[in-house]
């Protein structure tokens, strides 16, 4: 198996090893709802390739309504986009589907804790995944970097067949 590099080059492979592949977080996916989809992409910490990002997740999306579909582009857009800043190390973004539930996953290398600046400008981004999110939160893994991630109920798109 190998995961498709978002970097200039088309059709560029990584290895396996590039960084550990996408996990897919107990905590975060509800108890009783079945995983029917799980995705994930490798990136480097370019912030154009955010875009890339949401293009990814949209791409996997079922059937959702546009307001559904919009807070996801946001709020994948907001911890990629942290995950660039911050962490700058390879990042992985991961879309896991259930029967219930869309779930958004970003893991970078970065162990460290960013201390707040009140003084800074910015940094509204995690604010806005818990206020729109049904779920989030960070998870740490020793010796291999922190995972993003946050959870929106699935809904279907008026009309859809």
């Amino acid at each position: 198996m190998t995961a498709r590099d978002a970097s200039p080059g088309p059709g560029r492979v990584l290895p396996l090893g590039f960084m550990s592949c996408f996990r897919l977080l107990e905590e975060a996916v509800p108890a009783g709802e079945t995983v029917e989809s799980s995705d994930h992409l490798h990136l480097h910490p370019l912030p154009r390739l955010v875009q890339t990002a949401r293009r990814f997740v949209a791409d996997r999306l079922p059937a959702v309504s546009e307001d559904t579909r919009d807070v996801l582009m946001l709020l994948t857009s907001e911890l990629v986009t942290n995950a660039v800043i911050h962490a700058r190390t390879p990042l992985e973004v991961g879309i896991t589907i259930t029967d219930r539930s869309l779930l958004v996953s970003v893991h970078d290398l970065d162990l460290g804790h960013s201390a707040l600046d009140p003084t800074r400008e910015g940094g509204w981004g995690l604010g806005l995944v818990t206020a729109l999110s049904d779920a989030s939160s960070m998870t740490r893994h020793p010796d291999d970097g922190k995972t993003a991630w946050f959870r929106v109920t699935r809904d279907e798109r008026k009309g859809a067949v």
